[in-house]
């Protein structure tokens, strides 16, 4: 096994415990393991529909070379009776 960094995201429980769980590809070895923990804000920090605030103020305009391709001409159907 190649040294490797994991990274993940996990939430607290109220207590303030930090339960993982992270399958590392090695079964029955010993592991060293150190464990990073930082902050990524306060959990209020979302819009009225879960968005991240300022999301799509960062995502807009990120693919400018993207255009959507003609669509070409619906063809024509014989009306409803």
């Amino acid at each position: 096994m190649l040294p490797e960094t994991i990274e993940t995201r996990a939430h607290t429980t109220q207590d303030g415990m930090l339960n993982l769980s992270v399958n590392v590809g090695v079964a029955d070895a010993d592991v060293a393991v150190t464990v990073r923990v930082r902050s990524v804000g306060p959990s209020g920090e979302v819009d009225a529909n879960g968005w991240p605030k300022g999301f799509f103020e960062m995502v807009a305009g990120s693919m400018p070379e993207l255009e959507r391709a003609p669509q070409g001409q619906f063809e024509q159907r014989l009306p409803l009776e």
